[in-house]
């Protein structure tokens, strides 16, 4: 035996003579040493030949099954991971030749490994199958019915997701990932409060958690609650966890959502954005709107601190013109009572145009003489609202996508 690890050419590889079982599984043995030697060095490919070599000596390893799959899927050689896991289930469920040493992966892992196998390759139903089986052998595991739901919720399967992350957070109460897993179905169903709720939980049980600190600032941006979102965005640009730098960009996107920048009313053609209360609607145009029933187009420019999506902003069925009924635009007629006289305003402009170089979105709109010719009108604080999207697709900031003559800035 001695001659086994230090024969004259050190190779055991070469030693053939002896071929009893235990041999060979002690030179399969040695193989995986090597291989382990090549996988701490990077050198992967090197670690594969070496595994390969010890499933020629003993073709039950579960090991070299367990480690070739792990090499191939870093890799993204799926299906080559898939095979190497099918042979690690197949032999994990055979009571006869499983390896139940301490370190072998079980029955389960190696259920689970196919699983994730499948689930890169995006064989859904086959990975579905792994992970369910894998669930089934192990009721207690928080694992199986963990992953199940990372899979549901990547193939918006939000409500199936909920239920495997709510099996694996009665499992396992204090793992963050579980909490963090369902803050962000919450996310996606838009139950932002108990997204919020769950999300706080998982910081509490996990404090370096770039993702949840993502997840847990858009819970309050949709809550309205911008300032402690904008501290989640604080808390992710001051970590030094290698992922928070991307998450930081994403949250700091959603953030920085489309707004309105300023009202111009230089080529309205007599429409002024600062003329208040009991304005006559002639004196806007002397020439068109003195008789009774006549009528003009204006137009209003508005510019935006994005690029807006060309079809959502030209789309009139998103603005809206109203009498400005709050704080922040005034209030129409200074709040005094509406009369007949009150010329009546469109609900939304005849058409918009929009300035892809300016971010500019030119309104036209049109205003009617009354049938007694003696209309009057409160131009500041008439309220131009726009409620669409920007070329990323993101919606407006609801503090500000509206903006009137009274406000010195959107709101």
């Amino acid at each position: 035996m001695a001659d086994f690890v230090s024969g004259s050419n050190n190779d055991p590889f070469a030693v053939t003579g002896q071929d009893t079982t235990a041999t060979r599984k002690q030179i399969a043995q040695f193989a995986i040493m090597q291989a382990a030697t090549y996988m701490q060095n990077n050198k992967n490919d090197q670690a594969i030949v070496a595994f390969k070599k010890a499933l020629v000596f003993d073709p039950q390893s579960a090991t070299a099954y367990s480690y070739m799959g792990q090499i191939y899927l870093s890799q993204g050689k799926n299906a080559d991971a898939i095979k190497a896991y099918q042979q690690l289930v197949r032999i994990q469920s055979n009571v006869s030749i499983a390896d139940t040493s301490t370190n072998a992966p079980t029955q389960v892992d190696a259920h689970i490994s196919l699983g994730n196998a499948y689930l890169q390759d995006k064989q859904y139903t086959a990975s579905e199958k792994e992970f369910t089986t894998a669930a089934k052998l192990d009721p207690s595991n928080p694992l199986p019915p963990y992953t199940l739901g990372m899979q549901y919720s990547n193939t918006n399967r939000s409500a199936d997701a909920e239920t495997q992350f709510l099996k694996a957070e009665k499992l396992s109460p204090n793992d963050g990932n579980v909490f963090y897993a369902l803050g962000m179905v919450y996310n996606k169903q838009g139950r932002s409060t108990e997204a919020a709720a769950n999300l706080e939980k998982a910081l509490t049980l996990k404090k370096d958690f770039p993702a949840a600190n993502y997840e847990l600032g858009v819970a309050y941006d949709a809550l309205g609650r911008t300032a402690d979102a904008k501290n989640q965005l604080s808390i992710l640009q001051n970590s030094s966890n290698t992922s928070a730098p991307a998450q930081a960009s994403n949250l700091q996107t959603l953030l920085n959502k489309p707004g309105m920048s300023y009202m111009s009313d230089q080529k309205s053609g007599g429409f002024s954005d600062y003329l208040g209360p009991g304005v006559p609607l002639w004196m806007l145009d002397p020439t068109l709107l003195t008789k009774p029933g006549s009528s003009k187009t204006f137009s209003i420019t508005i510019g935006f601190n994005t690029n807006m999506d060309a079809a959502s902003i030209t789309n009139t069925q998103n603005w809206s013109i109203s009498r400005a009924d709050g704080n922040e635009g005034g209030y129409y007629n200074n709040t005094m009572p509406l009369t007949s006289k009150d010329a009546v305003l469109p609900s939304n402009p005849l058409s918009v145009s929009y300035n892809s170089v300016t971010k500019e979105a030119t309104l036209l709109f049109s205003l009617n003489q009354n049938s007694t010719g003696d209309a009057v009108i409160d131009q500041k604080h008439i309220v131009f609202k726009f409620n669409g999207k920007d070329a990323l697709g993101r919606t407006m900031d609801t503090t500000a996508n509206e903006i009137d003559g009274n406000s010195i800035a959107p709101f």
